[in-house]
């Protein structure tokens, strides 16, 4: 019927790829399963919704790496739907390796972190970022998540939900380097990064998505979502002093500069700084519009590079630690 490649087929239209552990978790319910014609691009199907794939043929296709199948968009949607209902199920059951659930959460979140982003009350994308945050605070304290595993199941792609859950898992990662133990804090720290971009709301989307150079103008308004995040958050009592900080500075540089005011040093929060990091470290590994992602060794380099200057020294050495010393 098909062959394993480590080649990844096209995603034909309406459907959505299925990972290794998304195939695991997909193949326990009664959902059809699809390849790609390789001729066509058009979705054949490989499996009844009734019928399971036996554990050998599973294994071989997760062992391929290739991402071989595909589920209809409108199941994976309802799928997800389900997933966040018993979303604390999920993330406690110990029968599935951590690095699965981080990838099984990120499925859960990603209809409802888009349709409350586009809100215009913001209190339901903060309530939802509240519990994913934590959620993922605890995958990555309580189970030890290292930065290549979680960079080695995570979606790189150009979805909101994407980056802000990426960048919420590394951030808590290097908090944790960098010796910061309180859980409160930990959490505190991984719903500011779910939350560092909620400017970005108020940016037409293809300015956002644009896959040329932007004009000045254009930039110059792109440059703007951090002071509009702030002042979107600075009168709720549900977003802390230090987690605002995070999305008003986290485009800051240590050497002054950054944006949008050009502080420097010790001026900006360390939450930022150590944000800035990671955010930087995810857009890069992350494919879109205008360039291709970067390789995990790419993106360290270019870390490394800029250590003391555009990123706090300390933190942007403890990070490349982290992602080559696990």
């Amino acid at each position: 019927m098909f062959t394993t490649t480590k080649q990844k087929p096209r995603c034909p239209a309406g459907y959505v790829r299925l990972s290794s552990s998304m195939l695991r978790k997909i193949n326990q319910l009664p959902i059809a399963l699809y390849y790609c014609d390789g001729e066509s691009d058009r979705a054949v199907l490989f499996r009844q919704a009734e019928i399971q794939v036996d554990e050998a043929t599973l294994d071989d296709l997760i062992e391929s790496k290739g991402e071989l199948l595909f589920i209809r968009a409108i199941d994976f949607k309802n799928t997800c739907a389900e997933w966040m209902d018993s979303i604390d199920d999920l993330i406690a059951d110990e029968s599935m390796p951590t690095a699965d659930r981080f990838q099984v959460l990120q499925a859960a979140v990603c209809y409802e972190v888009e349709r409350t982003l586009k809100a215009v009350d913001p209190g339901h994308y903060i309530g939802l970022v509240a519990e994913v945050s934590q959620h993922i605070s605890t995958l990555v304290t309580e189970n030890h998540l290292l930065p290549d595993e979680l960079f080695a199941i995570a979606r790189h792609d150009s979805q909101t939900f994407t980056h802000v859950t990426n960048t919420a898992g590394y951030a808590t990662m290097l908090a944790e380097r960098l010796g910061i133990t309180d859980e409160v804090e930990l959490n505190q720290i991984a719903m500011g990064a779910m939350l560092h971009d909620m400017g970005k709301r108020s940016i037409p989307k293809h300015i956002l998505t644009k896959s040329g150079r932007l004009t000045a103008e254009e930039r110059e308004l792109v440059q703007t979502h951090p002071q509009r995040g702030y002042e979107e958050l600075a009168t709720r009592d549900d977003v802390s002093h230090e987690q605002r900080l995070m999305v008003y500075q986290h485009h800051e540089h240590f050497d002054g500069n950054g944006y949008p005011v050009r502080i420097h040093g010790s001026e900006i929060h360390p939450w930022a700084r150590l944000l800035s990091v990671v955010d930087v470290f995810d857009a890069l590994t992350g494919s879109r519009p205008y360039r291709k992602a970067m390789t995990m060794r790419e993106a360290t380099e270019f870390v490394a590079n800029r250590a003391g200057t555009q990123f706090d020294k300390e933190m942007a050495e403890c990070w490349i630690s982290a992602v080559k010393n696990n």
